[in-house]
C-alpha cells in the first residue's frame, strides 16, 4: 500500500462529485486499468464499476491525485484518449 495524498484541486472535486476519499485511495491502489498520460507524465488509475479515472504524479513514494474524472461515457474518455495517444499503457 501506497500513501495516498489529494491536491486541492482534488479534494474540490471530490466534494462536488460527492465522492468519499476512500473511492480514490482504492482506485490507486487496486486499478482495473492504468495508463500513462504523456502529455504530462502522469499516471492514469482506472475503475470501471466506480466510473472513476484518477490522474496522478508519484511523488517521495507517494501518489499525489492532482485530478479526478467521474463519467458515465468513462469508457469513451478513455478510448479517445488512447487513440489520440494521450494515454497509453505502460
Amino acid at each position: 500500500m501506497i500513501g495516498v495524498k489529494l491536491s486541492p484541486h482534488a479534494v474540490d472535486k471530490l466534494s462536488r462529485l460527492h465522492l468519499a476519499e476512500n473511492d480514490v485511495v482504492e482506485v490507486v491502489e487496486h486499478p482495473d486499468e492504468v495508463f500513462i498520460n504523456s502529455l504530462k507524465a502522469r499516471m492514469v488509475a482506472l475503475s470501471r464499476s466506480r466510473r472513476l479515472a484518477v490522474i496522478y504524479e508519484v511523488r517521495g513514494g507517494e501518489a499525489y491525485v492532482v485530478t479526478i474524472i467521474y463519467s458515465s461515457r468513462l469508457e469513451s474518455i478513455v478510448e479517445r484518449r488512447r487513440r489520440s495517444g494521450r494515454w497509453r499503457r505502460p
